[in-house]
């Protein structure tokens, strides 16, 4: 269990990792609360440095405060710049967080990709860093198993190679922040569900397959799709073809995969048949009845214990919502590039790589980094799920 907690007796943030009545161990470099109205040198800062020079030149305010969180799409943590700083909300510096977990203590675990760190932040906006170690380094994937283990993907391995070859499995103890390496060389496996047995589907969009990893057997099996043949066709094992498979969730048996260069979303069962669950290939924007909807370049994937999925519909900067009955809306964002809280019908995103909805199912929480291009975006965002009414159809 991870804990954030703010000193009585010094005034100092800090994660402080096992349970409650345990000390744990802390991660520092945050700053007290003495330095919060203070100029940008009061911060400690973490093992990234200082706070880099603003990605564009609106960015004047390193630490211009934020709103207090309410309802609709509200900034958790972090801002325009670049860095890595444990924190609280504003003061919270990311590079690029590309993915999102929520766990069953309720924290957000952040794969912060350009700091090669894996982060978590509490519901109300601090962070801290949980992984830091050498050989970690490009996390994207992130998945909870049943029991409760985090298990990390990232796209460089342990002996610091970094190709589409060398995905590597991680086991990731949050009591003592320290990953172990459960496979190597797995390709680029970055989308994770996890299945009730306590082992890992996977997508590999570099490889255009789907597969299930077994982390105690250490065995991984391709279920669907032909590796390196990147098409369409629904059918079963090898048959079956996708076009940069990016993330999964599993509902109802199924594993529903976001079939991002298709504009659709597949169902596979766990036996390798692969079939059509949304979209119809179509560039657009039309919601409507699953397989009526369009999309464009559909990436991440979430879903709520109702079995509603959420989809982040990339190039339409929208986050999509797919509900039980098969109806599709707009749930946030009004269709362009930029950043903008407030009402999720106006509502403005950059990078919507990552999406998880937290177990109360009161929020969803977005990985709203620059995709890897070096704009200004380096946050992770709120969406009240309780409030908010789903918006009407756009044209």
């Amino acid at each position: 269990m991870a804990l954030l907690k703010l000193s009585t007796s010094t005034g100092a943030l800090a994660l402080v990792l096992g349970c409650s009545n345990d000390p744990g161990f802390v991660v520092q470099n945050a700053a007290p609360p003495s330095s919060l109205d203070g100029a940008a040198d009061g911060a400690t800062r973490a093992d990234a440095g200082a706070v880099d020079a603003p990605d564009d030149a609106s960015a004047k305010d390193p630490y211009e405060p934020l709103p207090p969180l309410g309802d609709g799409v509200a900034t958790l943590a972090g801002s325009s710049l670049r860095g890595q700083i444990d924190d609280r909300r504003e003061r919270a510096r990311f590079s690029n967080p590309v993915n999102i977990a929520v766990g069953p203590d309720g924290m957000i675990y952040v794969a912060d990709y350009g700091n090669g760190v894996i982060r978590v932040v509490s519901p109300a906006g601090l962070a801290a860093t949980l992984v830091h170690q050498p050989g970690f380094a490009h996390p994207y994937g992130l998945v909870f198993t049943a029991d409760g283990t985090l298990y990390a993907q990232t796209d460089a391995n342990d002996m610091g190679e970094h190709t589409f070859e060398t995905g590597t499995f991680w086991r990731i103890d949050r009591r003592f922040g320290t990953a172990t390496v459960v496979l190597r060389n797995a390709g680029r496996p970055r989308g994770l569900a996890a299945l009730p047995d306590g082992r890992i589907f996977y997508a590999d969009p570099e490889h255009q397959l789907v597969g299930i990893l077994d982390p105690v057997r250490v065995r991984v099996v391709d279920l669907a799709g032909e590796r390196n043949v990147a098409a369409f066709a629904d059918g079963e094992g090898n048959r079956a073809r996708f076009n940069h498979p990016y993330d999964a969730a599993y509902l109802d048996g199924v594993v529903i995969v976001v079939d991002q260069l298709n504009h659709r979303l597949r169902a596979v069962t766990l036996d390798g048949r692969v079939s059509t669950f949304a979209g119809t290939g179509a560039i657009g924007r039309a919601d409507g009845d699953r397989l009526r909807a369009t999309f464009n370049r559909p990436q991440a994937l979430a879903r709520d214990a109702a079995g509603n999925l959420f989809v982040s519909d990339m190039d339409n900067f929208m986050v999509r919502r797919i509900a039980r009955d098969g109806a599709v809306t707009t749930f946030a964002g009004v269709g362009r590039e930029g950043y903008r809280d407030g009402l999720p019908a106006a509502a403005e995103f950059a990078g919507l790589e990552g999406l998880d909805v937290s177990p109360d199912g009161a929020f969803l929480y977005v990985a709203d980094g620059n995709r890897g291009l070096g704009g200004a975006s380096h946050r992770v965002r709120r969406v009240s799920l309780a409030r908010v009414p789903v918006m009407p159809t756009l044209p």
